[in-house]
């Protein structure tokens, strides 16, 4: 094949790839906690000023709050007033492009094995992948591990970047502490391949430079409007860690997460059979991560960004050492003297051209059918809200855990007990809400601390079956929810 026609048709295989990594991301925009993030962006933009207490609940309502995405927010809320429910999925899914299509510039190997690890990647992210802040912190993780790849290979490294980068990424997300991780692994990698191997290593200078920078990058990250209460952010979620589903560890029990094991095999097998050694830097940040996956699944989307180049690379070796020159030896003994009939180049990029358009239609058209409102509203208790916007029950509104952030956007009126904010409501407010769902004598004395006289939850808990004993009235029931006054 001509050299221009194989450049051709490696772009084909990765744009195809990248444009599956599209489809496969796209998903009915439903996020429990994309809710109040949309409702946070709209205050903000509405009053001009940046949020820093709580508005939405009657139990935390004027405390406090680290709002350490309000600038994301905001984003995620224009694109939402510009393109409802199409335009926050379609970003969603062009952020997924961008940022695996930026961690796949550090890929090596045949673009048909760069693609099928590519569409891993994706699968191995998408239990987390969610119109949310962390998109951005997904996006800036690839683009500073990317940027760590060339340092080795640029004549000038603009270190002094890392300074403005992670104040955006501070302002954006809570995931910075990603990337100060990142950071963490390559400077304790790079020592230690200077102590073990002594070669492929950053220069002296540029070592220097950049645990220096590294350290300014530390106090950086307090330009915020949170200030020092950004860094104790994620030891203080760690508290109340315990209690929220995603910060538990992968449950393997369900088909979602296998493929993070997959990848993970993978790399172990690639490793197992290659006589190149991993550096220490890729080795360290490979473990750092699979760690933190393994701990919490919602560290899972890094994991992929951070394994991908790396598992690219040791598959490349293993590639050219073992897998195409025993390809070429059997090509060989069973090769004739004919040769296939090659397209006309012209024709060639046309037949590529219509191919990717005829996959852009219909990733297109996925996208509008997963985003109408009716998709949207059979995930979440629609009906029960209208309900209770034509009815207007009076009293203090106890609502379940993944429904709060649905309630703060779209039944204003009625502040609520809780929701997707763990970090504000502490295990103190997280346990009441248990003890209250879980019925008994302590659940009546917390829904009479707190004046509840209206209640909004599944029908499954334990509760609902305990209320219409008590003084409590049915007003509402269907499939999805009970509303319980009283």
């Amino acid at each position: 094949m001509p050299k221009e026609k194989a450049s051709l048709f490696n772009r084909l295989i990765i744009t195809i790839a990248l444009l599956l990594v599209f489809i496969l991301l796209s998903r009915t925009p439903a996020d429990a906690d994309m809710w109040w993030h949309l409702r946070s962006g709209e205050e903000m933009v509405t009053q001009g000023e940046i949020l820093l207490e709580d508005i939405f609940s009657y139990t935390r309502y004027g405390a406090d709050w680290v709002n350490a995405f309000w600038l994301s927010d905001i984003l995620i809320y224009l694109v939402f007033k510009v393109g409802k429910y199409f335009g926050l999925a379609f970003f969603v899914s062009l952020m997924a492009v961008g940022t695996f299509g930026i961690a796949s510039k550090q890929m090596r190997g045949p673009a048909f094995l760069r693609a099928v690890l590519l569409i891993l990647a994706t699968l191995v992210a998408a239990p987390i992948w969610s119109p949310r802040p962390q998109l951005f912190s997904f996006l800036f993780l690839a683009i500073l591990d990317y940027w760590f790849s060339t340092l080795k290979k640029r004549e000038k490294s603009r270190l002094w970047l890392l300074i403005p980068f992670f104040v955006l990424w501070a302002n954006l997300h809570g995931g910075y502490v990603w990337g100060i991780l990142l950071l963490i692994a390559t400077l304790a990698g790079e020592l230690t391949n200077r102590w073990v191997r002594k070669k492929d290593t950053l220069p002296p200078e540029l070592y220097k430079n950049l645990l220096i920078f590294t350290f300014f990058t530390l106090f950086a990250i307090l330009l915020n409007p949170n200030g020092l209460e950004l860094w104790r952010l994620p030891f203080h979620t760690l508290d109340v860690s315990l209690s929220i589903q995603e910060w538990q560890s992968p449950d393997f029990h369900q088909v979602s997460f296998h493929p993070m094991l997959w990848m993970f095999f993978l790399l172990i097998l690639s490793l197992a059979n290659s006589a190149k050694k991993l550096s220490f830097s890729d080795l360290f940040k490979v473990l750092g991560f699979a760690y933190m996956t393994f701990v919490s699944q919602r560290n899972i989307a890094p994991f992929a960004i951070i394994l991908l180049p790396v598992l690219s690379r040791e598959l490349s070796f293993l590639w050219d050492e073992e897998i195409v020159p025993r390809f070429f030896q059997l090509a060989r003994r069973s090769s004739t003297s004919s040769t296939p009939q090659e397209l006309p180049l012209k024709l060639t990029r046309f037949i590529n051209g219509m191919l990717i358009s005829l996959i852009l239609f219909t990733a297109l058209g996925n996208l509008y059918l997963l985003t109408r409102p009716n998709k949207v509203d059979a995930l979440y208790p629609h009906a029960a809200v209208q309900w209770v916007k034509e009815n207007q029950p009076e009293g203090a509104l106890f609502n379940s855990y993944n429904w709060g952030g649905y309630l703060i956007w779209n039944l204003r009126e009625y502040p609520i007990f809780i929701d997707g904010r763990a970090d504000l409501y502490g295990e103190e407010m997280l346990n009441q809400w248990k003890q209250v769902t879980n019925g008994g004598e302590v659940a009546q004395q917390i829904l009479d601390e707190w004046d509840v006289n209206l209640i909004l939850l599944e029908p499954g808990w334990a509760i609902t079956n305990e209320l219409s004993k008590q003084d409590w009235e049915l007003y509402y029931e269907d499939d999805m929810s009970v509303i319980y006054g009283r």
